[in-house]
């Protein structure tokens, strides 16, 4: 019990909300499990997830009451605003997994209404404070991938709404909103991060798994535009639109396709030729590495999405395996995880 209890205080210490990735890549690999028929292995992971985002949740709760100035100090900060973000995906997710799994709607969609509301608050705090804030950052040491995560929140929002929507036409009006507002904003804050990593110097300490969501990104809005298409029933606009709506999702799926193989060339530039630790390690783990999984699951959820909008069933090949890669990968970061909490808690008996 003590063993535990001092497990807990460690974890409860080490909190960030970019921990709230764990839950993201969590849940959508839990989805992917379903919609590729291992239903055992999606509500085990179903379990843990939801379990994961109680933990979280109390944590953050004791953060935001407890420690007002830093939680505010963060959603001011450059490097820490965006990861805020995690927590309304993993919210959205969570809800995602209660409408598949359980059918319950009215649920789902209450979820929907607090991620949306605290959407509202984190997304104007963190642009509005930087925005107005006279110690800017520079280009170099301002954005990393990690600001991404404002389009994977958008485009969240959107595929709950969708899930929850019952083919109500005011529901699907909005998630296409949603969509095509986290559209543009990739194609602003891509442009910048391409340029920020193509000309100014890049350490291997800076290429941490946070440039993942470059992918995970192009991912979920190829499954934001997939379901749309998919649930549109007979919304006029949805069904004008849906041309449109088809080639923007096959571009991002396309686009998340051409980043996995330059992300792999960089993860082991940085991890076997520049030595930095795995997080299979206690000294390795870093909750960012939770970014690199969410990536996995999403790709192959969307890309499952994306042959059914389509019909092109040979699509289906690449969820079939790439499942197992986001699977060996979330198994590592546990093994990383409970390493570090009981490393952590050696340390401390020292």
């Amino acid at each position: 019990m003590l063993k535990m209890r001092g497990i807990w205080a460690k974890a409860e210490r080490y909190f960030s909300p970019i921990d709230f990735a764990m839950v993201m890549a969590t849940g959508i690999l839990s989805i992917a499990a379903l919609l590729e028929g291992y239903i055992w292995l999606a509500k085990v992971l179903y379990f843990i997830d939801v379990v994961l985002f109680a933990i979280l949740l109390l944590f953050m709760l004791r953060r935001v009451l407890f420690q007002w100035t830093a939680f505010r100090q963060d959603l001011k900060s450059y490097e820490k605003g965006p990861s805020l973000f995690t927590f309304i995906v993993a919210m959205c997710i969570i809800g995602d997994q209660v409408v598949l799994f359980h059918h319950e709607y009215v649920l789902g969609r209450s979820i929907l209404v607090i991620a949306f509301v605290v959407w509202l608050l984190i997304n104007y705090s963190f642009f509005f404070s930087i925005t107005i804030t006279e110690q800017k950052k520079s280009l170099k040491d301002g954005i990393n991938g990690g600001w991404l995560l404002s389009v994977v929140a958008l485009q969240a929002l959107a595929i709950l709404t969708v899930y929850t929507s019952e083919h109500s036409e005011a529901a699907l009006f909005l998630a296409t909103c949603l969509f095509f507002t986290g559209c543009v904003f990739y194609l602003y804050l891509i442009s910048l991060i391409i340029y920020r990593i193509s000309f100014f110097e890049l350490h291997a300490q800076d290429l941490g798994a946070a440039y993942w969501i470059n992918m995970g990104a192009t991912a979920i809005t190829a499954l934001a535009g997939s379901l749309i298409v998919l649930n549109r029933g007979d919304f006029q606009l949805v069904t004008v639109l849906s041309p449109f709506i088809k080639g923007l999702t096959l571009l991002f799926w396309s686009a998340g396709t051409w980043w996995i193989p330059l992300l792999i060339m960089l993860g082991i530039w940085r991890h076997i030729i520049r030595k930095v630790k795995a997080p299979i390690t206690a000294q390795g783990y870093n909750p960012t590495y939770w970014a690199f999984v969410f990536p996995l699951g999403m790709y192959t959820a969307s890309t499952f999405r994306l042959s059914e909008m389509f019909e092109l069933p040979f699509l289906k090949v690449i969820p079939r395996y790439f499942i197992f890669f986001g699977l060996i990968t979330w198994c590592a970061l546990m093994i990383g995880l409970f390493s570090r909490l009981l490393a952590k808690k050696s340390e401390a008996n020292e």
